[in-house]
């Protein structure tokens, strides 16, 4: 019920808790086409990218995936990249709070 949503919610916020465990060095070959995916995703998204942008760009996508790979409650939802692109704005968002609220100081709670 929605008590169990708003606990899986708390959960995300906890990187040092791997969902379950279910992550592996197996994975790797699968990490590295989804790195491919977020690449291609990202390169539509900014079709007009500067130089500078996409220097960064493979930094900014492992990043990305590392933490798909975490916050994913398995690998079948890892790997689904019909959600991919949902996924990742939830996580430019995540991020992007974050990063806002370092900058301003407060709690931001703000839900």
């Amino acid at each position: 019920g929605q008590q169990q949503q708003q606990q899986q919610q708390q959960q995300q916020h906890l990187p040092q808790r791997l969902n379950g465990e279910w992550q592996s060095n197996r994975d790797m070959k699968k990490r590295r086409e989804m790195i491919q995916h977020i690449v291609r995703l990202l390169k539509q998204k900014d079709k007009n990218a500067s130089p500078e942008w996409l220097q960064k760009l493979p930094q900014m996508v492992k990043q990305l995936e590392v933490s798909l790979y975490r916050n994913a409650p398995s690998f079948e939802a890892y790997a689904d990249t019909g959600t991919l692109k949902h996924r990742l704005q939830l996580l430019a968002m995540e991020i992007a709070r974050k990063t806002d609220a370092s900058k301003s100081g407060g709690s931001g709670s703000g839900s």
